[in-house]
């Protein structure tokens, strides 16, 4: 439409224009000027009080920086008055932190916009990192702030309203995204020569299935195994079809195939030493039938993640913290019960002390605490050693499957640290005391 009065301080430009979106009339709009290729962009509305809803137009600023405006609005002599232009505007000052409390020195984009008006609001990096821009009176305003890998700022929050003092400050703080971070392992086992998931697994599968679909930032990773039984080339096909049938159960959540990463190994990467012709007792055989299920967040590194609403509240700069009450929710590591008077792992928990060997071995960030304990019967000199024993076997079975032991750290308390302290306890009771505990950190 109708643009006029061009004026061009430096790399900034200005107009009058009634085909931008306005305030009313004619208004003053500021662009940015390139002095090389005398390309014009950026068009901004330089907002109230500048513009109103009747014409101004014929922006300039004067040698001694003082500023002018011609204008019909009301409350003039006449018609088209010239008004000299006092500086009312806040100051925008942003300080953004790494996640070790330094200000942010690398490039990042930073979008500030004023509510109810078109256009982006100029803003500057200072020599010491911190952002600023300048601000119009009595308004409200929002600022993105993004870069590639990190998590996003959002600031709706920012008002000259009623602001008294000249600055308004804000620190804030950019946090890396934690690519592919595990945050839960579990397995499922196989009948002999099978794929269809067994009524055992279903618990598992449900878990993982439900957690996918109340976290979108969480996927799946399989990788399906068979024990050495037949031939190579039939039992890759098998943990194929073990890898396929978790995906295909899975759709019931409705958590589609681009969700989950499947791969299949058949009998490459047995958890024992039970390969070809090597005689095993069935159990054995049987911890090599399974499927590893890695639950991963924020699976594509690719991928711009904005911050989850569940994540709010939670210290972004510690990303092994993130996510503890949710391994804690899905007891992540187990507990190791133990007969009386015995040290020796029962075949019910080897299953448990497979998925944490899986487990650690997919989060190198995290370490394993091991204590053992006993139940109140007997002497503290004999429990003690006992519970040490207990402790002991636990690392040394994870260190079989691959676990450094400098990542794992035993303690021994004996019968100093009951669950139940008491001198008439059921065998329930005493069960419970005799116990090695799994904490990770």
């Amino acid at each position: 439409k109708n643009e006029s009065h061009p004026y061009r301080a430096g790399d900034s430009f200005y107009f009058s224009s009634n085909g931008h979106p306005g305030l009313g009339g004619m208004d003053v709009f500021k662009a940015s000027y390139n002095t090389t290729s005398k390309d014009i962009s950026n068009v901004s509305n330089m907002g109230a009080p500048i513009n109103s809803n009747r014409d101004d137009f014929s922006y300039s600023v004067a040698a001694d920086g003082r500023r002018f405006i011609s204008s019909d609005r009301r409350g003039g002599m006449g018609l088209d008055d010239i008004y000299s232009i006092e500086e009312l505007n806040k100051k925008l000052l942003a300080k953004v932190m790494d996640c070790d409390g330094n200000i942010f020195t690398a490039s990042f984009e930073a979008m500030l916009t004023e509510q109810g008006q078109t256009g982006n609001i100029t803003t500057q990096r200072g020599s010491d990192g911190s952002l600023t821009a300048e601000l119009n009176p009595e308004s409200n305003f929002e600022l993105k702030i993004s870069k590639q890998g990190y998590f996003s700022i959002y600031d709706n929050t920012l008002s000259t309203i009623g602001l008294k003092e000249e600055t308004l400050e804000r620190t804030y703080r950019l946090a890396a995204i934690p690519y592919q971070m595990p945050v839960y392992v579990d397995i499922v086992y196989y009948d002999l020569d099978k794929s269809f998931i067994r009524t055992d697994a279903e618990p598992t599968l449900q878990k993982l299935g439900e957690l996918m679909q109340k976290y979108s930032f969480l996927d799946l990773k399989v990788a399906s195994h068979t024990d050495a039984r037949a031939s190579r080339e039939y039992n890759e096909a098998l943990s194929q079809r073990r890898a396929d049938a978790v995906s295909e159960y899975l759709k019931e959540y409705n958590i589609g195939s681009d969700r989950i990463r499947a791969e299949w190994f058949g009998e490459e990467k047995l958890t024992n030493d039970c390969g070809d012709g090597v005689p095993c007792p069935e159990w054995e055989h049987q911890l090599n039938r399974r499927s590893e299920l890695v639950l991963e967040a924020f699976p594509d590194p690719s991928k711009q993640y904005e911050l989850p609403k569940e994540l709010l509240d939670k210290d972004i700069c510690d990303a092994n913290s993130i996510f503890e009450e949710l391994q804690r929710e899905l007891n992540a590591v187990p507990i190791v019960y133990f007969d009386f008077d015995k040290s020796t792992i029962r075949p019910v928990h080897r299953k448990e002390l497979e998925r944490t060997a899986i487990m650690l071995k997919r989060m190198p960030h995290m370490n394993l605490n091991i204590e053992g304990h006993t139940d109140q019967r007997g002497s503290e000199e004999y429990n003690k050693s006992l519970s040490e024993r207990r402790a002991q076997v636990v690392m040394e079975y994870l260190k079989k499957r691959g676990v450094e032991a400098a990542r794992m750290n035993s303690e021994w308390f004996g019968k100093t640290r009951p669950i139940h302290d008491c001198g008439d306890c059921t065998e329930a009771q005493h069960q419970e005391n005799r116990r090695t505990e799994l904490k990770l950190k």
